[in-house]
């Protein structure tokens, strides 16, 4: 399994789509963070505002999943599909003797890393750094640093069954094009879910999907109960599509 890993690790950083997608989320994040800071744009009535950490509001630009959508299905459709594609190399470590969920597994853990790092990291130690350079280090006290970790862990845990829905995606198609369009369309389709489901029967069932929890990670003097049902509700999504994943990846024809 580590040499597996390793050998992801490997393809990875050769893949210059990783490499532009981290140099285009570095940017954007600090471009971002600098005009928010310097009061050039402006986002009023944030739950980062509510905590005392208006000057990181940029970030709530990359909790939105039409936006880390189009990073990390762009990120699986290069690393992952073209893996299944019909000139892929997903059947040498299976003519090798490797066990396809190992297989699996060890991509899925490098691209899960790897999308965490674009999408989560990059803009958020950019975001601290801005906010030490322009002079405003001083908003981070021991408390607001405390919430802030415990929405960056929310959202992963949430974050892990979208990574995880992309490669699903990513394995049945086999196409970079497809990849990015119906990951794109699953996106819009729970976006408006959202906003039709309001009290209808369907809201209480949209309450319980990871898309519903993204909303609420940063949510300022977050209950016991509500970071509880989170992690709840992330695991339980994490798991149930894992087993698609091993399900599919088992019975694919590798050609």
């Amino acid at each position: 399994m580590i040499n597996l890993i390793q050998s992801e690790i490997y393809k990875l950083v050769r893949n210059k789509t990783f490499g532009y997608l981290m140099m285009a989320s570095f940017i954007l994040s600090f471009v971002l963070h600098i005009l928010i800071i310097v009061d050039w744009w402006q986002l009023g009535g944030t739950s980062l505002d509510i905590a005392g950490l208006g000057e990181l509001n940029a970030l709530n630009i990359y909790l939105l999943p039409l936006f880390f959508n189009i990073l990390v299905s762009t990120l699986g459709a290069f690393y992952i599909s073209n893996e299944f594609s019909q000139n892929g190399q997903i059947k040498n470590p299976i003519i090798s003797g490797k066990k396809r969920y190992q297989i699996f597994f060890s991509k899925y853990f490098v691209f899960t890393v790897s999308s965490i790092v674009i999408s989560v990291l990059l803009p958020i130690l950019t975001g601290i750094i801005s906010v030490y350079i322009l002079g405003h280090g001083e908003i981070f006290t021991t408390a607001k640093i405390i919430y802030l970790g415990i929405a960056i862990i929310l959202f992963i845990f949430q974050f892990l069954s979208f990574t995880a829905i992309v490669f699903l995606i990513a394995m049945i198609t086999g196409d970079s094009g497809k990849t990015i369009l119906f990951t794109l369309l699953l996106t819009i389709f729970m976006l408006l879910v959202e906003k039709l489901s309001s009290g209808s029967i369907v809201e209480p069932l949209y309450h319980q999907t990871v898309f519903h929890q993204y909303s609420l990670v940063l949510k300022f003097n977050i209950t016991s109960a509500e970071v509880i049902h989170s992690i709840f509700i992330g695991s339980i999504w994490f798991i149930i599509l894992l087993l698609c994943n091993i399900f599919v990846m088992n019975r694919r024809e590798i050609k």
